[in-house]
């Protein structure tokens, strides 16, 4: 009879990456709840989720049909429209939100990231910019604005936004790893590849999953010619993205060093085939 209980369900079971039964739990409340705005984006988060996202683009628009303006619903139309590569549609998305929620911070941030992937370097960090107004303490529009600076070859500005975003992160977000291998690509591009790899350790300790992380600290060991551990480094980042080319690259060299060509003419052609996919 308690059948809100279902909705918590669903969160949870999302939360949990179990989007099937999620999905199910979520479907059941609508059931008796079917003008339930809660439910809707309930279900349309575990169907982003679980990248079924014409469904979530579905659940955006029952909740806009019953409350146009819904700021929850636009950001998950948004994450569809750009999830399905419609980058412009889901950058109008979000201005048009945010002309309707000027302080709406999560959607200013999704805009930067946006225009950041679109190569509008300084549209990303107007938006960026916009965020700290909101938030002064947001360590996730230092590390994106570091990322900015970077994209336009100001090396300084960089660090000093990474360092910032590291010295919020520290100890506040435990989680949050990214600027750390933000910081380590800088450092080593600078050639401190010794650094570099200190930082890319850190993100690996906060995060043991990031393909990315183990790419930058594998190719900071190959430079400073620690070959057996580099290797390890990039057999786990190809282990945790198989669809990541430049680990490959780096692997083919290593095996060529070590003498052994068909491993080296296996990686190297594996690399090939992935970039030719690459955006």
């Amino acid at each position: 009879s308690q059948h809100e209980l279902l909705l918590e369900l669903a969160q949870a079971l999302t939360y949990e990456r179990n989007f099937d039964e999620a999905i199910l739990a979520a479907q059941q409340y609508l059931e008796r709840e079917p003008r339930s705005i809660q439910g809707h984006l309930v279900l349309g988060n575990a169907y982003l989720m679980a990248v079924k996202l014409p469904e979530a683009a579905q659940q955006a628009g029952e909740v806009l049909k019953l409350e146009p303006g819904n700021a929850t619903a636009l950001k998950l139309r948004a994450n569809t429209e750009y999830l399905l590569g419609d980058m412009a549609k889901a950058a109008r998305t979000l201005v048009g939100l945010l002309d309707q929620h000027p302080n709406d911070e999560d959607a200013a941030y999704m805009l930067g990231r946006i225009y950041y992937h679109d190569g509008r370097i300084d549209h990303a960090m107007g938006a960026f910019q916009r965020v700290l107004k909101l938030n002064p303490n947001s360590h996730k529009a230092y590390d994106n604005l570091g990322l900015c600076h970077e994209a336009r070859g100001e090396t300084e500005m960089a660090l000093r936004h990474y360092l910032t975003a590291i010295k919020l992160v520290e100890k506040a977000h435990s989680e949050y790893d990214s600027v750390y291998t933000n910081l380590a690509n800088l450092l080593l591009d600078q050639g401190d590849a010794e650094k570099a790899y200190g930082a890319a350790a850190k993100a690996a300790e906060r995060n043991p999953n990031s393909a990315r992380t183990f790419y930058i600290g594998g190719k900071a060991l190959f430079t400073l010619g620690k070959t057996d551990l580099s290797l390890n480094w990039l057999q786990r980042s190809t282990a945790l993205d198989p669809t990541y080319p430049e680990p490959f690259y780096f692997l083919a060299r290593i095996y060529n060093q070590l003498g052994q060509k068909e491993k080296a003419a296996g990686a190297l052609a594996t690399f090939k085939e992935l970039k030719a996919k690459s955006p």
